[in-house]
């Protein structure tokens, strides 16, 4: 018998980490968290899932 297992993604955005469900875009997150959706950003894998970095021309 086989087991399915789920996993979580989480996304750590201003110090705070976010699970994500499994149907949600990076531009549905980022609309979640009041930027707009076609915000740039950089993406740096951790342990955990991602840390988002939204780029903005000081960056």
């Amino acid at each position: 018998m086989e087991t399915i297992t789920k996993k979580t993604v989480s996304i750590e955005y201003d110090g705070k980490k976010h699970v994500l469900p499994d149907d949600v875009t990076v531009g549905m997150f980022l609309a979640q968290i009041g930027l707009p959706e076609d915000t740039p950003v950089r993406m740096q894998t951790t342990r955990e899932g991602f840390v988002i970095i939204p780029q903005t021309g000081k960056n």
